[in-house]
C-alpha cells in the first residue's frame, strides 16, 4: 500500500508512525515536508520529498486573512509536488497530514478515493489571545476566529480526524470534538526512562565548542523548549534566577533550546528576543558563568539533562500540551509545574512543584526549598510518571486500529 504523509515539520508528530509503517515490506511510504534539511533525520522505509510554497504571505492584506493565505500557499505547494508522485507512480490509498495548514485543502481534487486522515492539535480561542498577541484586545480575539477556518475545511474533508489528548479535544466546538478520535504520539520509554546519575554528566549544545559538565556537587536547575517565549513561561522563569542564584551558590542553570519565538509574540525590544530582552533586563543580577544556554540537544544529551537536573521547569499558558512534560514524566524527573489545564491531567497525582505563574514570589520560594534539599532527594529512586496510554507501543497499536477502521469503512463505501 502506498502511504502519505504530511507534515510542515519533518518528522513531526509522524516520527514513530511513518516508520512503522515504512518497516512493512508491503508498504511504499513517502514524506512531504516543507522542512529544509529533512536528511538530518532518516526514517527507516521512508522516502522524503519536499514541497515548497512559491512566494511567501503578502504584507499588504488583510493581517486577519494571513494564516489562511499562509495556508492556500502551503495546500498549492503540496499540490504540486503531489501531481510530481503520481506521474512516478504513486498512488496513496492512506494520506495521514497535519491538519490546520493547508496541506489537506486541495488533496480531493487529485485523490477523490484516497482515505485521508487528518491529525489536529488545536482549536485557537479568546484565552489565547493574551499569550498569542501580547494583549487581550478585540482585535486579538477576532483574529483568532480567523485562525481557526482552515481547520473547520479540513476537518470536513478527513475519513479520519485525530488529536492527541483529551485536553486539546476540549478545546474544539463540541460538533467537531465528536468527530476527533484521541490517539497520542507515544513516549519511547526505552529512550525516555528514570535513571540516577552518581558522576559527572556531559552535555553537548549545538552552540558550544566544548561540553558543558554537571559536577555531582552542583546542583542543576533545567528548563527545555522550542522557543523562548511568553506562552511557555520564559520570562517567569528568568526573572526568578537572580534570587536562587545568589542563594545557592553552587546552581547551575542549564537552559536548552533555541533563541526564537515558535508560538508567542515577539519580544517589543532586542529584535524581538525573549532571551536578549531578558539578560538585558536582569544584567548583573545574573551570575552568567553559571548560566548555560546549550541550544538545541541530540536526544541523548537531552534525556540525560532531563534525568540529572535536580529540578526541571516545565510551564505553559493554556495551549497544546509540550511533549517535553510527557518526556520528562517518563524520566521520572523532579518537575516544577505551573497549575495549568494544559498541564494538570498529564501529572495528575504526582509530588511535584506545583506553582503560580502569576506569582513571582511564590515561584521563586517553591523553587528554592525544593533545591534546598536537592543532594538528599538524589538517594531516591526515581519512578516514571507517565501513564501506561500514552507509552509509544500502546499509542502505535491505538493508531493501527484506527487506521484499519478508517480504510475498511472507506472500502465498504465503494471509494
Amino acid at each position: 500500500m502506498d502511504v502519505l504523509f504530511l507534515h510542515g515539520n519533518y518528522p513531526g508528530q509522524f516520527w514513530h508512525l511513518a516508520e512503522a509503517m515504512g518497516r512493512k515490506p508491503s508498504n511504499r511510504v513517502v514524506f512531504l515536508t516543507n522542512r529544509s534539511d529533512p536528511e538530518t533525520h532518516r526514517l527507516t522505509g521512508v522516502s522524503v520529498r519536499r514541497y515548497a510554497p512559491h512566494r511567501e504571505v503578502s504584507q499588504g492584506g488583510h493581517t486577519y486573512l494571513r494564516s489562511s493565505e499562509g495556508a492556500v500557499l502551503a495546500g498549492q505547494a503540496v499540490v504540486r509536488s503531489l501531481s510530481a508522485l503520481l506521474n512516478e507512480g504513486f498512488r496513496p490509498r492512506l494520506v495521514i497530514a497535519h491538519g490546520g495548514n493547508g496541506l489537506l485543502l486541495f488533496l480531493r481534487q487529485l485523490l477523490p478515493n484516497s482515505c485521508l486522515v487528518g491529525y489536529f492539535e488545536w482549536w485557537f480561542n479568546d484565552r489565547q489571545a493574551p499569550w498569542v498577541f501580547g494583549t487581550d484586545s478585540l482585535d486579538g480575539r477576532m483574529r483568532m476566529v480567523c485562525r481557526n477556518g482552515i481547520s473547520l475545511q479540513e476537518l470536513e474533508l478527513c475519513d479520519l480526524a485525530v488529536t492527541p489528548t483529551r485536553w486539546q479535544r476540549s478545546q474544539f466546538p463540541l460538533a467537531q470534538q465528536q468527530r476527533l478520535q484521541v490517539v497520542f504520539d507515544g513516549v519511547d520509554t526505552t529512550l525516555f526512562r528514570p535513571q540516577s546519575w552518581s558522576g559527572d554528566v556531559e552535555l553537548q549544545g549545538e552552540t558550544e565548542e566544548q561540553p558543558l559538565l554537571l559536577k555531582p556537587g552542583e546542583r542543576i536547575l533545567s528548563y527545555a523548549t522550542r522557543g523562548m517565549e511568553p506562552l511557555r513561561g520564559f520570562p517567569e522563569f528568568m526573572r526568578m534566577l537572580p534570587a536562587l542564584m545568589e542563594r545557592f551558590d553552587d546552581l547551575q542553570v542549564v537552559i536548552a533550546g533555541r533563541d526564537r519565538v515558535a508560538y508567542s509574540y515577539q519580544a517589543p525590544s532586542h529584535g524581538g528576543s525573549w532571551k536578549k530582552r531578558l539578560l538585558a533586563e536582569l544584567g548583573d543580577k545574573l551570575d552568567r558563568s553559571r548560566l548555560h544556554f546549550t541550544g538545541l540537544l541530540n536526544y541523548g544529551d537531552y534525556v540525560r539533562l532531563l534525568q540529572r537536573s535536580d529540578l526541571h521547569a516545565m510551564l505553559s499558558r493554556p495551549y497544546v500540551t509540550s511533549w517535553g512534560l510527557f518526556q520528562a514524566a517518563a524520566c521520572g524527573s523532579k518537575l516544577m509545574v505551573n497549575h495549568d489545564p494544559s498541564i494538570d491531567y498529564v501529572l495528575e497525582n504526582q509530588q511535584v512543584v506545583r506553582v503560580n505563574l502569576d506569582q513571582p514570589q511564590q515561584l521563586q520560594q517553591s523553587a528554592a526549598e525544593w533545591l534546598e534539599g536537592a543532594f538528599e532527594r538524589r538517594n531516591v529512586q526515581p519512578v516514571s510518571m507517565l501513564q501506561p496510554e500514552w507509552e509509544l507501543n500502546t499509542c502505535l497499536e491505538q493508531w493501527q486500529k484506527l487506521l484499519n477502521q478508517a480504510l475498511t469503512i472507506q472500502l465498504a463505501s465503494g471509494s
